[in-house]
């Protein structure tokens, strides 16, 4: 049921054809519930007209002409430029929410993890004092250009 939802959302979110006809060909076939509402080759052809049940000729054209005149006199886009129009407007929210959604992982994948902001910053690093041998040591300290790594180098004093 999930599957079918994500099908549906799909088919609602790509308004192009030749993926909307793979989609619905791929999910019919791999999914029982939907194979389940599907017609057998008997049943449709029940339901389809054949050429001895066909009315008049005459009285489907003046239902024609009268509905072609209803739809011309009135102004608008009509239902499908709108859905047309919805469609991709559908599609392109998609693809920013997606791009977006990429962006920010990016952006959090290069930020440091918790671990480096809890070190806190190398400016508080500060030695008070250092012995070697119990008396005062010479002490150098070396921290690389860009680096939070810092070196510290002890060494007796000379007298």
């Amino acid at each position: 049921m999930d599957f079918c939802k994500t099908v549906e959302l799909l088919y609602a979110a790509v308004p192009l054809r030749p993926f909307r006809d793979w989609l619905i060909r791929a999910h019919m076939e791999r999914c029982p519930r939907c194979q389940a509402g599907l017609l057998s080759r008997e049943e449709a052809r029940s339901l389809l007209v054949g050429p001895d049940q066909v009315g008049g000729a005459e009285a489907l054209w003046r239902r024609i002409s009268g509905q072609a005149g209803r739809a011309t006199a009135g102004p608008g886009a009509g239902p499908g430029r709108s859905r047309w129009a919805l469609s991709w407007a559908a599609a392109a929210a998609m693809a920013m929410a997606v791009a977006l959604t990429g962006f920010w992982l990016l952006r959090e994948i290069e930020r440091p993890g918790p671990a480096a902001a809890a070190a806190g910053p190398v400016e508080r690093f500060r030695i008070e004092y250092i012995n070697v041998g119990g008396a005062p040591a010479e002490t150098f300290v070396y921290q690389p250009q860009g680096s939070d790594t810092v070196f510290i180098w002890a060494q007796k004093s000379t007298p």
